[in-house]
C-alpha cells in the first residue's frame, strides 16, 4: 500500500507541474555594414613616407571598426530591453 501511495504521489506531483519553458530567440535588426570588415588598402613599404601612409590605412580602418562595434553594442542593448534602437535613428 506504501508503495501505490508513493507512486501514485508521484504521478501527481509530475502531472502538477509546468509545462515545458519555450526559449525564444530574438534576432537583432543588424544593418549589413556593421558585419563586414573594415578594409585596409595594400601597400609597399619601401621607403618612410610609405610606412606613414600604412600606419594612417591602419589608424582609419580601427577607427572605422570601433564605430561598427560601439553601433553593433548599442542595437544589442536595445534589443535586450526591447527597445528601438537609438543609434540607428541619427
Amino acid at each position: 500500500m506504501f508503495r501505490f501511495l508513493t507512486g501514485f504521489s508521484i504521478c501527481c506531483a509530475i502531472s502538477a507541474c509546468d509545462p515545458a519553458t519555450e526559449t525564444v530567440y530574438i534576432v537583432p535588426v543588424v544593418p549589413e555594414e556593421l558585419r563586414t570588415p573594415a578594409e585596409v588598402p595594400k601597400r609597399e613599404a619601401r621607403v618612410l613616407q610609405h610606412v606613414g601612409l600604412i600606419l594612417t590605412d591602419h589608424v582609419e580602418a580601427l577607427a572605422t571598426a570601433n564605430d561598427k562595434i560601439v553601433t553593433t553594442d548599442c542595437i544589442l542593448d536595445a534589443a535586450e530591453k526591447g527597445e528601438d534602437a537609438a543609434c540607428m535613428t541619427e
